[in-house]
This record gives structure tokens, C-alpha cells and sequence, in this order.
């Protein structure tokens, strides 16, 4: 990594194109709650929920708290993906090895001379894909100002604003 980069907390990303295609569809609740842990977990086992529909939107109970939201539908012309970076250490090479920080290769046989890494911070990969999500707020349903609504508006936003402007 650049020292530029360091110093700044920009960080250089990959994405493993392949993996894109491999997606399996799934079933995505954006909860309304922080998890302070980095590692996967067995959320299904934890949450499960019962969803109902009421005359306003969907609602759920999640340890004992009421949650109300809706099942947003992702734009036209966008996908959804979940994304998850490889293990730290690792860096993509020329041939698309990966290879250690400390250079030993994944590989069991070398048939090339060590290829010069790229200089990616992190190599990403999607894990699953998605056309829709359910969102969910605390006692009421995320309104027009939550961020994930921001995101999702902006692709369109930023057409609509380069989008050439006719004559008159």
C-alpha cells in the first residue's frame, strides 16, 4: 500500500468479477441495530421472523421490540450484492494467484516465475445477490431521509444531472 493511501484510510479494492456470476440469491433484512463483531455468524438462527402485513407497511418482532418496514425493490438496471472481503494478507498477482503478504503461494505446483502483485489493498468477492430487501426501522417505518433510500435515488440523480441538455 502507498504511504498516500495509508495516511489517508484510502484503501485500493479489487473485485473478483467471477464472482459476480456464482451469486446465489438470498433473502436480506437491513435491521435497524449495529453488530459489533467482524466474523460470520448464524443469523438465521437468531432471527427468523415472522412477517406481518398490516395496512401500513410490514411489521416483525425482534427480541421483543417491534420493527416496522417495507420490502424495497432495488432500481432497474442495478443489482444487488452481498460482498465480502478475502482474508487480510493476501494480494492479487498478475496470473490472478493470490499470494501471502509474506509470499508463499496458495498453489501447489508453480509453473510461472513470481508474478509482481498489482498493489490492491483487498480483494473482494460476492457472496450472494439480491433484487430486493426488506428495511426495517424501530417502531416506525424508515422515512424518504434514510440513508439506504439515499444510495438507492442516487444512481438516477446523478443521470439525470450529466444527462445531456437539449437546445432550445
Amino acid at each position: 500500500m502507498e504511504s498516500g493511501e495509508e495516511a489517508t484510510g484510502r484503501h485500493r479494492l479489487h473485485l473478483r468479477p467471477e464472482t459476480l456470476r456464482d451469486a446465489a440469491p438470498a433473502t436480506l433484512h437491513l435491521l435497524p441495530c449495529e453488530v459489533l463483531a467482524s466474523r460470520p455468524a448464524p443469523v438465521e438462527r437468531f432471527f427468523t421472523p415472522a412477517i406481518r402485513q398490516r395496512a401500513d407497511g410490514l411489521e416483525v418482532s425482534f427480541r421483543g421490540r417491534t420493527l416496522r418496514g417495507e420490502e424495497v425493490v432495488v432500481p432497474p438496471g442495478l443489482a444487488g450484492y452481498v460482498m465480502e472481503a478475502d482474508e487480510k494478507g493476501e494480494v492479487l498477482t498478475c496470473l490472478g494467484r493470490k499470494h501471502t503478504s509474506r509470499g508463499e503461494d496458495d498453489s501447489e505446483e508453480q509453473a510461472h516465475p513470481e508474478p509482481e502483485p498489482l498493489g490492491f489493498s483487498r480483494c473482494m468477492g460476492a457472496t450472494a445477490s439480491f433484487d430486493r430487501f426488506h428495511l426495517w426501522g424501530l417502531e416506525t417505518i424508515p422515512g424518504p431521509d434514510a440513508k439506504v433510500r439515499g444510495a438507492l435515488t442516487w444512481p438516477s440523480l446523478a443521470a439525470a444531472v450529466h444527462a445531456p441538455v437539449p437546445e432550445d
